[in-house]
C-alpha cells in the first residue's frame, strides 16, 4: 500500500521554496529597483517598496491556494515544477525591476522606472497561470472499485 506523505512533504518544501522566492525577489527588488524621481528638487519615491509587497502577496496567496488544492495522485515533479516555474517568473520579475530602462521626460528630468512598475504585475499574473494549472492538474489515475478515476 503507497503513502502520499512522501508526496505531502514534496509539497510542503515546494511550496516554500516558491513563497520564499518570491518574497526574495520582492525584498531585493525594493532595495535595488531604481527610485521614482520627479518635481524640481529631484525627489526619490521607491516605487518598487510601495507597490511590490501587494503583487508579491498576491502572488504569494495564488500558490498556496494552489498547493492546498488536494490534487490526487499529484507526485513530487509537479510540485517541483511549481517552485522552479514561480522561482523563475520572480527572477525575471527581479531583473527587469533592477534592470530595466527608465522613462526620462521634462526639462526637469522625471524618471519612472517601468519595469519596477509593470513587472511585479507581470509576475503575479504569471504566478496565476502556473497556480491553476497545479491546481487543475490530475497527477497519476487512482483506481476506485475497478474503475479509473482522474
Amino acid at each position: 500500500m503507497e503513502t502520499d506523505a512522501g508526496t505531502s512533504e514534496g509539497r510542503y518544501l515546494c511550496t516554500a521554496v516558491a513563497v520564499v522566492s518570491i518574497w526574495l525577489a520582492v525584498g531585493l527588488a525594493a532595495i535595488f529597483a531604481p527610485d521614482l524621481v520627479t518635481g524640481s528638487q529631484q525627489e526619490h519615491i521607491p516605487i518598487a517598496a510601495f507597490g511590490d509587497w501587494l503583487w508579491g502577496g498576491i502572488a504569494t496567496a495564488l500558490v498556496l491556494l494552489a498547493a492546498s488544492r488536494r490534487v490526487g495522485g499529484a507526485m513530487r515533479p509537479l510540485w517541483a515544477g511549481m517552485a522552479v516555474a514561480v522561482g523563475g517568473i520572480w527572477l525575471v520579475v527581479l531583473l527587469a525591476s533592477v534592470f530595466s530602462p527608465q522613462i526620462v521626460t521634462g526639462t526637469d528630468p522625471t524618471r519612472i522606472p517601468i519595469g519596477a512598475i509593470v513587472s511585479p504585475v507581470a509576475g503575479a499574473i504569471a504566478t496565476a497561470f502556473v497556480s491553476v494549472f497545479v491546481a487543475g492538474s490530475a497527477g497519476r489515475e487512482q483506481k476506485m472499485g475497478g474503475a479509473h478515476r482522474s
